[in-house]
């Protein structure tokens, strides 16, 4: 069915089918009709012009509110049909609407649209004009349940209106749930609609009822949820053998690189190149037939035409895994999709899995792999990094070696001709060296699918995305409130928060998070307590934790008369707590003892710690990876300053406790976190780890 956007009238009758209120109303072409239909519906009365190429009416002077009488009903329709000429003279008027004025109430705005890569999704927020200068709305990914709608109700700034504001009786909240989880149930079980705006709807003291709504119908292309591909084996990025084919002696060849990498592999390396005999001291083979064993990966960088043989050869041979850094695939249309459909088949009639093709590799720190064509290797560690670009890859590596950050993987997913975001998550959830996952994205094909996955794992370690895209909303040409407010990057910022995957907006946030879930787990709860020894920032704790959400309680009693038997009579006796300037290590120590025996009431612990005289950075740092490790709860370093706490920074990073170096910045992370999620009812917050802290950490 071609797209059209139904009549206003025509709406109305689909939504009343639905069992969802809409003001009486009739349908008149001209100005005697809309005197009888006014009397009819009883007065005051709305008129708006009916035209679809009229969008916003109201711009055009194409609704006129409170007309009171007959003749005022003649005129108003007499004022439409000249302003919709005068403003609109190229559109197309099909009548005028009369219908009841309703009682009033607040506007608010229930919108949906087909997103391409996650189908359905329902938008709410502030109607009227209030929709796109406050743009306070919320999104979901369709199916939705109640709990989720009312979720979705209460997130937005202006649920302060709904709830009651300044002496305003509150608004019927359940009757609003009602309309929106309805008109989601019927976008979700017609394949017919494509996107609506129901705005406003107003919701008052008793009730709720639709007063203008834009419905368009059409064939539903794309969205729909697609069958998620076959789980790769779990032992499949753990190979004994690596062959690089198309090895090189040139500096100047990716080849050259890639096997320059490998040459920290445990394993068995084979450089295959037809015109050498050897290879950076390692005998170089024609072929991978080849070679005299087993070959668990092969790493392919040769040119694309080349690579359907070189992929048959790998099938006689057995391999399993071949990671395609070759360009000119799909990526670049046309023949080069042919050609990753070509070597796609070939894949599957062999059984070989594909990282890539078109992509810059992967590196497994823990198994001295960089399979890669990086100059650089990265250290091991916790975070797996998971990234649909290249470069990004190999700034991030390049960032994290003076910074001292290590990963457990790091894999570039390329065209995804294959092997894809789901499969490299699956591998993250089960790899004993991965505690936390950071995703760079730029476009996922199935949503649903991915959105699935992302759920399953995120609910076991945490994820962390970064998605590119934020600027291009495409309000210009967005022909509704809806698609103008939920853009792409909307829609996937919403579907990661359902997932229970926290995103960011900047790669900086992604790994100070990832690496604080990596150390920390899950936070209980938002109530946060701090300790400083620098009265100023224990005010700005204060002011942080306020402006992110973060619940700063007070101190119970008990807690209060253990920390007054050792504290100097003037510390300031309160939550964040200021243990005065001249604290040393003992008195941290001191402190954290009593914070671990009474650990009932608080379930995050900012350590801010500032350079002087008489606390010794790293005998700092040892007291809060002790404190870390002796309770369930999260602790946050932020050790602030320069060179003076380079002894303790290196500390905190050898236990893998992460330090923020700007207190904001240890608030905001923490505020992201608690924005998405807590450790659940009987979870485990923080994973089990094989310490590997040098001696005096604990």
């Amino acid at each position: 069915m071609p797209e059209r956007m139904l009549t206003e009238s025509e709406g109305y009758r689909l939504l009343e089918m639905c069992g969802i209120p809409v003001p009486p109303h009739q349908v008149v072409t001209s100005a005697g009709d809309a005197r009888v239909a006014a009397g009819l519906i009883g007065y005051p009365v709305v008129m708006k012009v009916v035209s679809p190429q009229i969008v916003h009416k109201s711009d055009v002077g194409g609704v006129i509110t409170g007309i009171e009488g007959p003749d005022d009903a003649e005129e108003a329709y007499r004022m439409i049909m000249r302003n919709s000429a005068a403003r609109a003279p190229d559109a197309v008027v099909t009548g005028i609407i009369v219908e009841k004025q309703m009682p009033g109430g607040l506007e608010v705005l229930i919108g949906g649209k087909t997103d391409p890569s996650f189908g359905k999704v329902v938008t709410f927020g502030l109607g009227g004009k209030l929709v796109e200068l406050l743009e306070d709305i919320s999104i979901r990914v369709l199916p939705v349940t109640d709990d989720d709608i009312r979720a979705m109700v209460r997130e937005i700034e202006g649920y302060r209106l709904i709830r009651g504001y300044r002496g305003e009786p509150p608004k019927d909240e359940e009757a609003l749930v009602r309309v929106i989880a309805t008109m989601a149930r019927q976008f979700t079980e017609n394949p017919q609609i494509r996107e609506f705006d129901l705005n406003p709807v107003i919701v008052s003291e008793e009730g709720a009822s639709v007063v203008d709504a834009r419905i368009i119908v059409g064939d539903t292309a794309g969205g729909e949820v697609a069958r998620l591909s076959i789980r790769a084996p779990p032992d499949i990025l753990y190979p004994e053998s690596i062959a690089v084919i198309g090895a090189s002696a040139s500096p100047n060849k990716v080849g050259y690189s890639v096997l320059r990498n490998l040459l920290s592999f445990p394993g068995d390396l084979y450089p295959v190149n037809p015109a050498r005999k050897e290879l950076f001291g390692k005998t170089a083979y024609p072929s991978v037939a080849d070679i005299p064993g087993p070959v668990d990966w092969a790493v392919i960088a040769v040119p694309a035409h080349l690579v359907p043989g070189v992929m048959e050869e790998c099938g006689e041979k057995g391999v399993r895994l071949a990671v395609i850094v070759s360009a000119g695939f799909r990526e670049i249309g046309g023949t080069g999709a042919a050609l990753e459909e070509v070597v796609v088949k070939i894949a599957r009639r062999h059984g070989i899995r594909i990282i890539g093709p078109n992509c810059l590799g992967i590196m497994m720190p823990h198994q001295g792999i960089n399979a890669t064509f990086d100059p650089v290797s990265p250290r091991p560690g916790d975070v797996a990094f998971i990234s649909q670009s290249g470069a990004i890859i190999t700034t991030v590596v390049d960032w994290s070696l003076p910074e001292e950050f290590g990963f457990s993987s790091v894999i570039s997913v390329g065209n995804q001709a294959d092997l894809g975001f789901e499969h490299y998550l699956r591998f993250a959830e089960q790899d004993p060296e991965t505690r936390s996952v950071t995703l760079y994205i730029e476009e996922i094909q199935d949503g649903r699918g991915f959105m699935h996955v992302m759920r399953e794992v995120a609910g076991r370690k945490p994820v962390v995305a970064v998605k590119s895209g934020s600027s291009r909303k495409g309000k210009a040409a967005a022909s509704s409130h809806t698609g103008s407010l939920a853009g792409s990057y909307d829609v996937y910022v919403a579907a990661f928060r359902q997932a229970g995957v926290i995103p960011v907006q900047t790669l900086r946030d992604a790994f100070n998070l990832a690496e604080l879930l990596a150390s920390e787990g899950y936070p209980q709860g938002n109530r946060a307590i701090a300790v400083t020894s620098a009265g100023g920032f224990a005010v700005l704790a204060s002011d942080y934790a306020e402006t992110h959400g973060v619940d700063m309680v007070d101190l119970p009693d008990d807690v209060l008369r253990e920390l007054n038997a050792f504290l100097p009579p003037f510390w300031n006796h309160a939550n964040p707590m200021d243990i005065v300037g001249d604290a040393d290590a003992a008195r941290f120590a001191a402190l954290f003892d009593v914070l671990i025996r009474h650990q009932d009431f608080w379930d995050i612990a900012f350590v801010i710690a500032v350079p002087t005289t008489l606390a010794d950075p790293a005998h700092v740092a040892n007291e809060i990876v002790r404190f870390s490790r002796n309770t369930e709860k999260m602790v946050v370093g932020c050790m602030l300053g320069g060179d003076s706490i380079r002894s303790g920074l290196r500390i905190l990073r050898s236990c893998r406790i992460p330090n923020f170096s700007e207190l904001e910045d240890a608030f905001k992370a923490v505020g992201r976190i608690l924005s998405v999620r807590i450790a659940r009812v009987g979870e485990q917050s923080r994973l089990p780890r094989d310490d590997r802290c040098p001696g005096g950490g604990r």
